[in-house]
């Protein structure tokens, strides 16, 4: 890295959230602190996703610091923020089991639709691993970030898969968890291009290098980031890690979840598909996995869509989870497994994966996730016999049990306030209905008035707060197109 490049990135690296859009332009909202914060909610109609509780009418819900701590009729409350919401609609906050989140700087540079998706995708990636720059890795994140929020995701799973130097890496996970976000910011440990702006290499070995195994150095600066940015086990973003990309041996997984667990990854990430008929002796995958003792509650299988009745078995007992990419995996020959998954016990999640492509507004991702069981018969079956709430559970109480997050996901006294507040009086918004059936029919982006994490409010009145979203977005346009000018340099062959 030059110097002019370091020194803008250490200035950029020290900025908050709120300086990042003071920069900008934009005025930062001022926050109470969490300890005292005190928000009254009244009039809404909350849709808890409480089982105990299900669907409250002109309700008032008490946030004390960053928790839920009453809900009832006309609750009076000294010195709390009141916010009116009458006819508007309270939730919980959504959750993405699965998503890159630094690819929503670059929305729309491939997308499913398009001819020869799969190939011009990952050709994109490898090119554009090597021509961000810290910045824009912090950029990537922040924006991403920001995004989930606007659109009433609370948290997510970032597999961060593209921040192959330290000071990239550590600029991602900055950039993350400045946006504001809950979850998970989990580094794979894996791609290590030995290439860069204008090289001209062989796509085997460009590829190869994509699914190396981890170096030792990964591991170390592993630690470094866990202690920089994730030291405060209350925070709201916590540190996970991903497996390699083509970890494909008994070995190698017992290698690198050991590693990763030792680092005290809560979250450990693989992208996953269970082996068709291996040969003997062969890499069996899940049943490998348990017979080795190496099964936990800490392992997240993404996409796994021909998991075996024996891996559910599996992975319901020892309590790992799954994230189906359910609008993204529609065109895949085999179905999205998530609600396999749940009716075998595993906790099972839905997400975005790749927000470069797909439509960000996340009820989308919602939808798909139902439409999507009506592919087999026997999803249909399934199917015929869910009720809306089952559906949004998805990505509220069984994203949040994915997550390892059982004290969110819905609106419950003594969890945390992680909430959505939408509005109803769009044309189109269906006013007849359950709350959940008009929510997951019905709702949109657009509808998305306010949003809380832990507490904190984070948009209001349909603005995210202390950020000023058209000037950011001129700034993710301007790297997009200095990053994709960089990547033109790099010719595989």
């Amino acid at each position: 890295m030059t110097d002019m490049t370091r020194k803008r990135f250490l200035g950029l690296s020290a900025m908050t959230a709120a300086g990042l859009a003071l920069a900008s332009g934009a005025k930062a909202a001022p926050q109470a602190k969490a300890a005292n914060r005190r928000l009254l909610i009244k009039g809404a109609d909350l849709l808890t996703m409480d089982p105990k509780l299900g669907q409250l009418y002109g309700m008032d819900l008490l946030v004390e610091g960053q928790t839920i701590a009453a809900i009832g009729k006309d609750l009076k409350v000294d010195g709390a923020e009141v916010i009116d919401a009458r006819g508007m609609i309270l939730m919980p906050g959504m959750v993405d089991g699965h998503r890159h989140v630094w690819e929503g700087i670059h929305l729309g540079l491939v997308v499913k639709n398009q001819r020869g998706y799969s190939a011009r995708y990952q050709d994109s990636k490898m090119k554009l691993m090597v021509a961000f720059t810290p910045e824009d890795n912090y950029l990537a994140n922040y924006v991403g970030g920001l995004t989930a929020l606007s659109t009433g995701v609370t948290s997510l799973i970032d597999y961060a898969h593209i921040q192959h130097t330290p000071d990239k890496a550590d600029a991602a996970a900055k950039g993350l968890k400045d946006s504001g976000v809950a979850g998970w910011y989990c580094w794979q440990t894996s791609h290590s291009p030995t290439y860069g702006p204008g090289a001209t290499i062989p796509l085997a070995q460009a590829e190869a290098e994509r699914g190396a195994s981890p170096e030792p150095w990964r591991y170390e600066h592993a630690a470094k980031m866990r202690d920089k940015y994730f030291s405060d086990s209350s925070a709201p973003l916590k540190f996970g890690l991903a497996l390699s990309a083509n970890v494909k041996s008994l070995e190698a997984q017992r290698r690198e979840i050991t590693r990763c667990r030792e680092l005290g990854a809560g979250k450990i990430l693989q992208h996953y598909h269970t082996p068709v008929d291996p040969p003997p002796g062969g890499w069996r995958g899940i049943v490998d996995l348990e017979a080795a003792g190496l099964m936990g509650p800490d392992l997240h299988f993404d996409h796994a869509n021909n998991l075996t009745d024996e891996d559910l078995r599996i992975l319901a007992k020892a309590g790992a989870s799954t994230c189906s990419t359910v609008m993204g995996e529609f065109p895949y020959a085999v179905p999205p497994s998530h609600w396999r998954a749940r009716a075998a016990g595993v906790a099972a999640s839905i997400g975005i994966d790749v927000p470069i492509a797909l439509n960000n507004d996340y009820f989308e991702t919602v939808r798909a996730a139902f439409w999507n069981m009506y592919r087999t018969p026997e999803g249909a079956k399934a199917a015929a016999e869910y009720e809306p709430e089952d559906v949004l559970a998805f990505a509220t109480t069984m994203g949040a049990r994915a997550l390892r997050q059982d004290y969110a996901g819905s609106l419950t006294v003594g969890k945390r306030a992680d909430m959505v507040l939408l509005r109803t009086d769009r044309f189109g918004f269906a006013p007849h209905g359950s709350l959940a059936a008009r929510v997951v029919n019905f709702g949109a982006w657009a509808d998305v008035d306010s949003v809380w994490v832990a507490g904190e409010a984070k948009k209001r009145k349909g603005e995210m707060l202390g950020v000023d979203m058209m000037k950011l977005r001129q700034q993710q346009i301007d790297a997009q197109l200095r990053a994709e000018e960089v990547a033109k340099t790099i010719t595989f062959t």
